[in-house]
């Protein structure tokens, strides 16, 4: 196996049988590009500079199933990527490698690592050891000459490292910003206090409240640097939050990617309904040819699928004929249904929201961040030590499955040391719109939109109008009207796409 520059390890027939395996978080995944014509792989942490690698030919090539899955989820299961060749490991994930007669063989592999009844059951927590576990994870990848800029929101998760950032004595050298929106959704006024007592300086994030021109050249600047699309609208927040704060030279730190080891809390409603979608899911095969919105859509899911009920988009019918090359998707979760058959549900929507989404949705938003204005960034909760020690605790630490209380040993820990109530607090839903932001750039979304070589543009013109009518009032059509701009404007500006010579 050889390394190359920016840490690119090159995988030649030589190197096999091989078994490379993914990370057990879904902070830091590992990326590979297949080179089918020189039998060998480019493996390495981040994508760009593995697809920016000499021996990789431009333009990339689409994956239909990639891109089939983006348009109906919003997000492209691991170890798919939405380019063809390139290939992900998610949390849990590995993928053993062999010599065959034809090219190399790629066998794909997934063993969830957080069972819960696989805990041990007389393991008590250590609240100092978790902090300072966390200050570890960051110290790992910081170079301590640059300053830690942490995402603070008003949940348990950036606040326990902003406690643990504090406890450190790292008040020089971290700054803290929250999404400042003026309305009931704001959670800056508090966030601000919460930073100040902890001694660290604190900054609102506003985001434009009229679109102007100059958010344009934002978007397109940042939609030409981010090697992968995100599915996630609040997405296009980041960007914004530069004309407000200067990132340059920064470590970023965010607080996602715990979920899937504190054990991933459904909704009650969805506990409750699991089954139930089970038995209609026999009609997926008919809502599948139905227009997008048709309320069959929403009752044919598999219980492997309701993890990712509110990402639903547009149906096969509507993926086909905007996009003739979409391929069916559906036989995934089908088979997703047959491997956890007899699981706990707690365990399913952990296994799969946090393999999955949590990597192409949640943390895939900050990486873009982080890419496209080159940044370092630090998901603490991502470190693997951090994550054997959390998910090794008993469940009644972690979480309640009568209340569906989660994180409950965050909530100990705020509440003691900063006396924050996240119960009093409840749930505060990030307050970015990006489809309210959009809609006062519609002349520019529809241009991404319409100019795209993806889609067929005859349909789309009349299903356009749809999504445009009905999104006045229907949150569904705005995520379509939203999902289907993310990823025209990346595949009109994704400079991996173009020839040199473009």
């Amino acid at each position: 196996m050889m390394e190359t520059k920016n840490s690119i390890k090159i995988i030649e027939k030589k190197d096999l049988p091989l078994t490379i395996k993914g990370p057990i978080t879904a902070g830091y995944p590992i990326y590979f590009y297949y080179l089918q014509e020189k039998e060998l792989l480019l493996l390495g942490e981040y994508p760009k500079d593995i697809l920016s690698h000499p021996f990789v030919s431009k333009p990339l090539k689409i994956s239909p199933l990639g891109l089939t899955f983006f348009l109906q989820y919003g997000f492209i299961p691991s170890p798919f990527t939405i380019f063809e060749n390139l290939y992900v490991l998610s949390l849990g994930d590995r993928v053993e490698i062999y010599e065959g007669e034809r090219g190399l063989l790629l066998e794909f592999k997934h063993e969830f690592p957080y069972f819960n009844q696989k805990r041990e059951k007389n393991l008590k927590p250590d609240k100092n050891y978790l902090l300072n576990l966390i200050i570890e994870a960051i110290f790992k990848r910081w170079d301590k000459g640059s300053p830690l800029f942490l995402f603070q929101s008003l949940g348990k998760d950036s606040n326990t490292i902003a406690l643990a950032l504090s406890e450190a004595g790292l008040q020089e050298k971290a700054i803290f910003g929250t999404l400042a929106t003026e309305d009931r959704k704001d959670e800056s006024k508090i966030a601000e206090k919460l930073a100040k007592k902890l001694g660290f300086r604190h900054i609102k994030l506003p985001v434009p409240e009229k679109p102007e021109l100059k958010h344009i050249e934002i978007l397109q600047k940042y939609f030409a640097n981010i090697t992968l699309p995100c599915g996630d609208g609040v997405s296009l927040a980041y960007p914004l939050y530069t004309l407000t704060y200067d990132f340059s030279g920064h470590t970023i730190l965010d607080g996602s990617g715990n979920d899937v080891y504190f054990g991933h809390v459904p909704r009650k409603v969805e506990y409750t309904r699991q089954n139930l979608y089970t038995v209609l899911s026999l009609l997926k095969p008919l809502s599948e040819r139905l227009p997008s919105g048709n309320p069959l859509q929403k009752l044919s899911l598999y219980r492997s699928e309701y993890p990712f009920y509110h990402l639903l988009g547009f149906t096969f019918r509507d993926c086909k004929k905007i996009y003739p090359e979409a391929e069916r998707v559906y036989p995934i979760f089908k088979n997703w249904e047959k491997d956890r058959k007899n699981w706990d549900y707690f365990d399913l929507k952990a296994d799969l929201w946090g393999t999955h989404a949590e990597l192409s949705l949640v943390t895939q938003k900050v990486r873009n961040f982080a890419e496209a204005y080159q940044l370092n960034f630090i998901f603490p909760w991502g470190d693997e030590e951090l994550a054997k020690y959390v998910g090794s605790l008993p469940e009644k630490y972690l979480f309640d499955r009568k209340t569906f209380k989660n994180k409950i040993l965050l909530r100990e820990i705020l509440k003691e040391k900063l006396d924050l109530d996240s119960d009093a607090l409840g749930k505060f839903s990030y307050g970015f719109s990006a489809y309210n932001f959009l809609r006062g750039l519609s002349f520019y979304v529809e241009e991404e939109i319409f100019s795209c070589q993806l889609w067929e543009k005859g349909f789309l013109k009349n299903l356009w109008e749809k999504i445009k009518e009905k999104a006045k009032n229907d949150k569904f059509f705005q995520k379509l009207f939203v999902r289907l701009f993310l990823i025209s404007a990346w595949f009109n500006h994704n400079i991996f796409l173009k020839t040199y010579s473009d």
